[in-house]
């Protein structure tokens, strides 16, 4: 049920209370997986459609040679642009009615790469769309094939299935249900991401009970892309949303950004701000930690982001809720995640572009019992001090999050 080398820091008390929250009922399908927040990597933020079987191959060894899947990364995740007939107009099926896979970008169909990357002890995620169109209008897509398709995905042995709303023609909770009783028909276990099929954050009816029932992880805002001000606007869409996420069933602001446009590791200070800042509220929200940078080229600095085991036990862990908007001053913000064992993680986020000096009071943190005397780790600055009352920082930098674990409380 629960993936070690995702866990191997978490002490074995945790494993209760995974146990203990989503049973089964009408509001969480505990189909097994997405026990903690999924983490992966997927080739659109950074290579769109322009993929092939190499790149693959090269991205599963490099997750593995940079200590990326010790650290709890193992999804590996397809997204558009795999089928025959890419960006004419027109997808390939075969005369039952199943996809043909483009043989110029994969030669040897998908199977040898799934095969592949279950020998590393890694999973594989594929992609298709909900609609009769893909969003760059190639058609048929997946919508009135959900049988061939589901059928074609579990022969090929998928492990998570992003599902895409491009041109559906029927309500989202009706396809949504179709496509989650198909799989369970075939009885192969897969992560269900369901993208922008209803549940977004004031789209679409806004996140609904059927959400989790049918789900795993459900997109919450609109695509992100790779500028600080398109992070923030998918960040805002988790405010207010940190109830609805547990084991099993997760809010998805999106695939994160790190080394992406304005992302791209310079070594300046902002920039590495910047991209600890992203990571740190996607942890800190129990966002999926699905990577989208090129993990072949990958400058040590983002490597040490992404696999910086403090920030990654934030994301992993569950107590209740999986991490919210506690106060904001303007363009400086308080985010707050209650952890196991009266241990809170907290995380001031300085959106604006000048410094400013924040604060966060024990008091104001409930999973600290009224405790006023606590540990605090600083993620990012590695230090750990016992200090009375609150948490402060004399200036947080413009585009700075600083993200901290209190504990230890007295």
């Amino acid at each position: 049920l629960f993936e070690s080398q995702k866990m191997d820091w978490f002490p074995s008390s945790f494993v209760f209370l995974f146990l203990a929250l989503c049973i089964p009922s009408t509001e969480c399908w505990n189909n097994g997986v997405a026990r903690t927040p999924p983490m992966g990597w997927s080739t659109w933020n950074h290579f769109h459609r322009y993929i092939n079987a190499s790149l693959f191959y090269q991205t599963a060894q490099a997750m593995v040679d940079s200590g990326m899947a010790a650290a709890g990364y193992e999804y590996v995740n397809v997204d558009g642009g795999w089928w025959a007939g890419c960006d004419t107009g027109h997808i390939h099926r075969n005369s039952s009615g199943f996809f043909e896979v483009d043989k110029k970008k994969f030669p040897n169909g998908i199977e040898p790469i799934v095969k592949y990357l279950h020998s590393l002890g890694l999973k594989y995620g594929h992609y298709t769309d909900a609609g009769v169109s893909a969003c760059n209008r190639d058609k048929p897509m997946s919508e009135y094939y959900e049988k061939q398709d589901v059928a074609l995905f579990v022969s090929w042995g998928i492990d998570m299935l992003k599902l895409d709303a491009c041109a559906r023609q029927e309500g989202p909770e009706v396809v949504i249900k179709r496509w989650h009783d198909l799989f369970v028909k075939h009885g192969r276990t897969v992560l269900f991401s369901n993208c922008r099929n209803g549940c977004q954050t004031n789209r679409n009816g806004g996140w609904k009970s059927w959400c989790g029932a049918q789900t795993n992880m459900w997109r919450t805002s609109t695509d992100i892309c790779s500028t600080w001000k398109c992070v923030m606007h998918n960040l805002d869409t988790l405010k207010g949303r940190g109830h609805v996420a547990k084991p099993g069933q997760w809010n998805d602001p999106d695939f994160l950004e790190l080394d992406n446009g304005e992302f791209k590791y310079t070594g300046t200070q902002q920039n590495i701000d910047m991209n600890e800042a992203h990571f740190s509220m996607w942890c800190i929200t129990s966002a999926p930690l699905i990577a989208g940078n090129d993990l072949r080229n990958m400058p040590k600095k983002i490597k040490d982001i992404l696999t910086n085991k403090l920030a990654i036990s934030i994301n992993q862990q569950y107590n209740g809720d999986g991490g919210d908007l506690l106060t904001a001053d303007g363009l400086a913000e308080v985010w707050y995640k209650p952890l196991p064992k009266n241990q809170a993680a907290v995380a001031l986020l300085n959106r604006g572009p000048t410094g400013v000096a924040m604060n966060v009071s024990f008091s104001d943190l409930p999973v600290l019992q009224g405790k006023t005397t606590c540990t605090v780790e600083n993620v990012w600055a590695a230090t750990t001090t016992k200090t009375s009352k609150m948490f402060s920082q004399a200036s947080v930098r413009p585009r700075q999050a600083v993200l901290a674990i209190i504990h230890s409380c007295m």
